[in-house]
């Protein structure tokens, strides 16, 4: 492999988005020990410990051991375009959505690559993208993980068979821009795997109550079925539950007016209904919308466990 131009010319790409700045993670961070006020208006500071805050307006990003050595978001987001321009996928059309959430202490970058774009079997297509991920409060390291985008709902599709985390790092490791560059690759393999797991859930058939079932065991929504075996529908079964659960609503609602009908009644239905409510359902506190990136990939994380917890999904997988 050349590690400087491939035979894609990725170069040119991933250079027009360096042209476009860094959005919402254009901001640089410091590091000062952790301290407290005590008597006449001294300071105590914690030796162990250090706090990460924006040089921009001072917000605390978080805290940790001084054996951890921070990298900004835009250090991290020229780590994965650098890993981008030297590999061997085709960046043509290369495209980048940067994310933060909770004030900038996590990082959600999204890239898809339509030249690698094919068929899922339902005459529509997906093409690949790459979730880069990294954040200062614990939550997740630096992480390139694999996905796709649906074509015709515009659905992040979460991928499920194995591991899809292609290349991890901690912010106390160095980052190996030409091993992620040789590793990256893989990203295809994991994509054609996840293919073929589609297809057989495109002939798994289902029924509407073991639909609505996986979908409210995945929201570990509590559902009476004794009410469903008197002859309830599911939608009344939502309309009586104690709580309204808009997230089971939604999921509900588009998985019967739009993804059965399109797809049938089958798994590939059910799991297009779950990853369009992962990556399209609004938040339903005002307060959370600067925190969708870090709720949809929960979601996310939601669809997997759903995915690993039914025995049909799991046998597939």
């Amino acid at each position: 492999m050349n590690t400087v131009l491939n035979m894609f010319g990725n170069a040119s790409a991933v250079q027009g988005l360096r042209d476009s700045g860094y959005g919402a993670a254009d901001f640089d961070i410091a590091v000062t020990p952790l301290q407290y006020p005590i008597w006449n208006n001294a300071e105590k500071r914690i030796s162990s410990k250090s706090v990460i805050y924006r040089t921009d307006n001072g917000g605390e990003l978080g805290i940790h051991g001084h054996g951890y050595k921070p990298v900004a978001p835009k250090k991290m987001i020229d780590n994965t375009r650098n890993i981008l321009e030297r590999s061997d996928l085709n960046t043509v059309g290369l495209t980048e959505q940067i994310k933060t959430s909770h004030d900038g202490a996590r990082c959600f970058v999204q890239y898809n690559l339509p030249a690698h774009t094919y068929q899922t079997g339902d005459g529509d297509t997906a093409s690949l993208s790459l979730l880069s991920t990294s954040s200062f409060d614990g939550t997740w390291p630096f992480m390139i993980s694999v996905a796709a985008v649906q074509s015709a709902c515009t659905n992040l599709q979460v991928f499920v068979s194995g591991e899809v985390a292609i290349y991890k790092a901690k912010h106390t490791q160095s980052l190996d821009i030409e091993h992620g560059a040789n590793i990256i690759v893989k990203s295809l393999d994991v994509f054609n795997r996840e293919r073929e797991l589609w297809q057989q859930w495109q002939g798994q058939k289902v029924c509407d109550m073991e639909a609505f079932l996986f979908f409210a065991d995945a929201l570990n929504v509590n559902i009476n079925t004794g009410g469903l075996d008197v002859g309830y529908s599911p939608a009344d079964v939502i309309h009586n539950l104690k709580r309204r659960n808009e997230n089971l609503n939604y999921i509900w609602r588009v998985y019967t007016a739009v993804y059965k009908n399109r797809l049938g009644s089958n798994y590939w239905a059910v799991y297009n209904a779950m990853t369009d409510w992962s990556t399209h359902f609004g938040v339903v506190r005002q307060s959370s919308e600067r925190n969708i990136a870090s709720i949809q990939n929960d979601r996310q994380q939601v669809i997997r466990q759903a995915v690993s917890s039914n025995s049909v999904l799991r046998l597939a997988a």
